[in-house]
């Protein structure tokens, strides 16, 4: 452990019951969300059988809703220094709220999709707006620990996604996928004014509006690209070349403006001249596609390669929730008491890469007790590498800096996530048309996956190597 005695007190300050409870209520706003998105993936089939749709059709349920996730998200620093954290996170979970209402009384296949578009706008800045109000709530000597703890919803929730969804659908109707979120929102909702205090900026600066049109547009044009790429459409069709080819156009465009535009911007570019900002962001960009790899294609495996049903496919998955839940109160303590989380990072990095080789090299999709040793190690390393990471990215920004730096980094990694999967998606049907068997084609998927856990080392290399000061 760093510092002089006269350091200690502030290191070792508890976390405290105030800060334990806003940081409860800020993981359960935000793994309602997350657990979302994997709880209605497994429910596409039988909405589609529900409203007699096509697989195109159904698609929709869930695009709707990324795409008006990434449409909202950029907004976000503003919309924190505008109104305040705690009123935008308020506000964003009332409007999750409101979407899980009216999807759970849908009548017809518009209308969920139209309302998971409510959804969308109200997921979009939480998880955001999470990490914001961790800044404000813990501060730098309890950081770590309190990241730790927002960063159980991040790691459970895709496993916790199958087990739910398979209970759900196989044994209720489908409407309880989406009124299952009603009683949490409606805590965090009423909860959250009274546990955080609502901080605005004195001068949050007016709107760049040309550059959130750019940013939105261009995320939302591309992430629509990639879905439609993963989903089978043609790489050189009009289908995804024009989305693709539009979010090229608008987020240069932002770039171009950026530059010649003074004061706040929707992204500011600045903050990459920052090293440790930039090797942190570079960090969770490339971690969105690593990690789908460790978090979400395993669930499949098991149930395309393995024969099994949802509900049996995640439950394998505890066994990884196990490794992070083992890990990541400990961890948030080590990032407190000031060690390396450079260290950390490239540890958990390691973690994940050993148990990824395991199933890269899997014979078959049997459970046994090396690939659920592989899971095992992949939830401990994959606790090592999240907390550090959110950490660092604040490294040796000012306070002032923190919406517009998680703003950036929210961009950065819903761009990684589309692309991550997409790559997936495209290589699981490669392999599956190359004439391999399933356990061969996602030996293949998995090996790429291993693949950017390895790049994912690179820019983890420039983490810092301790807390500022």
């Amino acid at each position: 452990m760093r510092g002089s005695s006269a350091g200690q007190p502030e290191e070792r300050e508890p976390l405290g019951g105030p800060v334990v409870r806003a940081a409860l209520v800020l993981a359960a706003g935000a793994f309602v969300a997350l657990l979302d998105t994997t709880v209605v993936g497994v429910a596409l089939e039988s909405l589609a059988r529900r409203f007699g749709a096509g697989p195109a059709q159904v698609q929709w349920v869930a695009t709707a809703y990324l795409l008006a996730m990434s449409a909202v998200i950029p907004a976000t620093g503003w919309a924190a220094r505008r109104f305040g954290a705690v009123a935008c996170w308020t506000a964003s979970a009332a409007v999750f709220l409101l979407g899980s209402v009216l999807c759970g009384l849908a009548w017809s296949l518009g209308s969920l999709v139209a309302f998971r578009v409510v959804q969308g706008l109200g997921a979009g800045m939480l998880f955001p707006l999470m990490r914001i109000l961790v800044v404000e709530v813990a501060g730098p000597a309890r950081m770590g620990r309190t990241m730790a703890l927002i960063a159980v919803p991040v790691l459970l929730a895709p496993v916790a996604g199958p087990v739910v969804g398979g209970a759900l659908v196989q044994g209720h109707s489908w409407r309880w996928v989406f009124l299952l979120n009603v009683p949490v929102c409606l805590a965090v909702a009423v909860l959250s004014p009274l546990l955080m205090r609502n901080r605005r900026d004195a001068a949050p600066g007016r709107l760049d509006l040309a550059g959130l049109v750019t940013v939105s547009g261009g995320l939302t044009a591309a992430v629509l690209g990639f879905v439609r790429l993963g989903g089978g459409a043609s790489a050189g069709g009009p289908r995804v070349l024009v989305p693709l080819l539009a979010a090229a156009v608008l987020l240069t465009a932002h770039g171009v403006l950026a530059r010649r535009r003074a004061g706040d911007r929707v992204v500011d570019f600045a903050l990459f001249r920052d090293r440790a900002f930039t090797a942190s962001a570079s960090v969770s960009l490339l971690n969105s596609f690593g990690l789908y790899g460790a978090v979400v294609l395993v669930p499949l495996f098991f149930q395309q390669a393995g024969g099994r049903g949802p509900l049996t496919a995640g439950l394998v998955m505890v066994a990884q929730g196990a490794g992070a839940g083992v890990a990541v109160l400990l961890v948030g303590r080590v990032i407190d008491a000031r060690s390396n989380p450079r260290a950390l990072v490239l540890a958990g990095l390691a973690l994940v890469a050993a148990g990824l080789a395991v199933f890269a090299r899997a014979g078959s999709a049997e459970p046994g007790v090396v690939l659920l040793a592989a899971l095992f190690a992949q939830g401990v390393g994959l606790a090592l590498a999240a907390s550090p990471v959110m950490v660092t990215l604040y490294h040796s920004l000012p306070p002032a800096a923190v919406p517009a730096a998680t703003t950036a980094n929210a961009v950065a990694q819903q761009l990684g996530a589309a692309a991550g999967t997409t790559v997936v998606a495209l290589v699981l049907a490669h392999a599956s048309h190359g004439g391999a068997g399933t356990v061969a084609a996602f030996r293949a998927v998995f090996a790429v996956a291993l693949g950017f856990v390895l790049l994912t080392a690179l820019p983890a290399a420039f983490l810092p190597t301790g807390q500022k000061g």
